[in-house]
């Protein structure tokens, strides 16, 4: 079975490439014409010149394939509101109509449990409703699934729909690279108390599940979170990679309202004066680590048979060996 992943140079992308190499599938990773393709060719994957915004390479990449598992998406929440539509709206329209036309059997597109909102306030599983948050990442991420639903009921795509939550693990430069960094040098502030829980799940066990997805006959049309839903603080997630690395945890906290005005503020004056890097305080970022999000997933346990293998422990343990590497690996070069 001949398998597309999008998104295969990121986070995600690249773990369930491994995945599905390791079990044999041929595999076709969409990659963005200037993006650095050597570890796909070095694993035999078929790399396929292309970007979410151009409907011809698009085509060529699903013709000929089984499944479409599309990770590819603009994420974060700062950057012009044009680039967000173009790939996470437009493009996965152009993507599921090329898929459509090519008799695509099923495609997976990895969404994000940031439609219910940044901050749940409590426990939630996929009946929660969706709520846009005020970025652009939110709005088109909420669209695009909305965009998926029409297809699911006018055109009986085959589409499944997965909601990933906060994906940690090595190769995480944006997130888990960025913390630790922060803790090691004693300068990682806790948001609130940190008592309140945040929605881990490790990179592979988010690919797993994606694999899953893609054959669980019941899953078509359907919708499932994947998330570790073994309960984790945010004290409890930081203060294991401070115990990994030999560091005492994180003692500095600032108010979690507090801490949202000041990114309110951030945000605006960011864009008035039309920063193009994100301010060092956004409120996504400080929903995503201070707000109280437990997600379930009995869904996902039952239509997937979807069971995530990889405890805060264990998960922490292989990020801070892989982050140790990635650090001397910065120093040396």
């Amino acid at each position: 079975m001949t398998v597309l992943v999008t998104g295969a140079t990121g986070l995600l992308g690249g773990h369930l490439i491994d995945l599905l190499v390791e079990r044999g599938e041929q595999v076709r990773a969409l990659v963005r014409p200037r993006e650095d393709a050597t570890r796909l060719v070095e694993m035999g994957v078929e790399v396929c010149r292309g970007d979410m915004g151009d409907r011809p390479s698009l085509e060529r990449a699903v013709g000929g394939v089984e499944q479409v598992l599309h990770c590819a998406a603009r994420t974060g929440p700062w950057g012009p509101a044009a680039d967000y539509e173009r790939a996470n709206v437009k493009g996965l329209q152009a993507l599921v109509e090329a898929a459509l036309d090519a008799r695509v059997q099923r495609m997976v597109h990895v969404s994000s449990i940031t439609v219910h909102g940044n901050d749940v306030g409590g426990t939630a599983d996929e009946s929660a409703p969706l709520r846009t948050e005020p970025n652009p990442y939110s709005r088109t991420k909420v669209a695009g699934e909305r965009l998926l639903d029409a297809f699911i009921r006018e055109r009986e795509a085959p589409v499944t729909i997965v909601r990933p939550g906060w994906i940690y693990g090595p190769r995480d430069i944006a997130s888990f690279g960025r913390f630790a960094q922060r803790i090691a040098a004693g300068k990682m502030v806790i948001i609130g108390s940190g008592s309140n829980h945040v929605p881990l799940i490790y990179v592979r066990d988010a690919a797993q599940g994606i694999l899953l997805a893609s054959e669980a006959a019941v899953a078509a049309g359907r919708t499932d979170l994947l998330v570790n839903d073994e309960p984790v603080t945010q004290y409890n997630y930081l203060s294991a990679i401070a115990s990994e690395l030999g560091v005492p945890p994180p003692t500095w906290h600032i108010p979690y309202r507090p801490a949202l005005l000041l990114g309110m503020t951030a945000e605006l004056v960011g864009h008035l004066t039309r920063l193009k890097q994100p301010p060092p305080l956004t409120r996504y970022g400080l929903q995503l680590l201070g707000g109280e999000n437990r997600f379930m997933i009995a869904r996902a346990r039952a239509d997937l048979r979807f069971v995530p293998q990889v405890s805060l422990r264990e998960g922490v343990r292989q990020s801070v060996a892989w982050y140790r590497t990635w650090k001397i690996g910065r120093e040396t070069a």
